[in-house]
């Protein structure tokens, strides 16, 4: 059998390497690319593809959103996540059904290589740095506050602007990142905070003290 593949990545530079990489694997047919949730989206109404490697970090749809859209159209799609996000939470996520194989960026051109092979023999695959992290999660989820649950550095300067009012364009123009790179980090606070909106997000984050109010 040879499989129809897909990449799912903003960055063009990422996509041409993978494309080159993939089309060396022994049964691979064809390799697209696409660069957002939306393009890919539109392309599964007329085309068929075995195998989609997404990223989770998408400019226009959250990462796991895309992989649900894509076994709806598809139950037999094989869902291959390539991310550079390590998070407890993110670890988390990625144990599910709809996912087939798991690469952290990380982990380096092979280990994709692996998990398409594996995916191919209708077996799931996750990188070495996944299981390591999902070990230490297991071994420590009965903690009530894991570390890297913790919000980070960025992620507290974001929090921050959120308390002083400002929106996504302003907190990119502000930090100097991307607005996809905010909202990335919004979400990764609410999930942290378990919180319902950006209001409740404030009030828990100054509860834990993760935030003061000026004297």
């Amino acid at each position: 059998m040879k499989f129809d593949i897909v990449l799912i990545d903003d960055h063009s530079l990422v996509l041409e390497g993978l494309k080159t990489l993939l089309r060396d694997i022994a049964d691979v047919n064809s390799v697209c690319t696409v660069t957002n949730g939306t393009e890919l989206l539109n392309l599964i109404k007329s085309h068929t593809f075995h195998i989609y490697i997404t990223d989770l970090e998408l400019p226009d749809i959250d990462g796991f959103e895309l992989i649900r859209n894509i076994k709806e159209n598809d139950p037999q799609a094989k869902i291959v996540v390539c991310t550079m996000h390590e998070e407890i939470w993110i670890v988390n996520k990625l144990k599910h059904p709809n996912i087939n194989a798991v690469v952290f960026k990380s982990s380096g051109t092979e280990a994709l290589r692996e998990a398409v092979r594996a995916v191919m023999l209708d077996e799931n695959y996750y990188c070495q740095r996944y299981q390591q992290l999902y070990k230490e999660k297991s071994r420590t989820e009965d903690e009530t506050e894991l570390p890297d649950m913790l919000p980070t550095s960025r992620e507290l300067d974001v929090l921050k602007a959120i308390a002083q009012g400002m929106n996504t364009h302003e907190i990119s123009r502000h930090l100097f990142i991307s607005e996809n790179t905010v909202e990335w980090h919004r979400k990764n606070l609410m999930l942290k905070f378990a919180a319902r909106n950006a209001t409740d997000l404030v009030i828990k984050a100054l509860t834990k003290g993760y935030l003061t109010i000026p004297l």
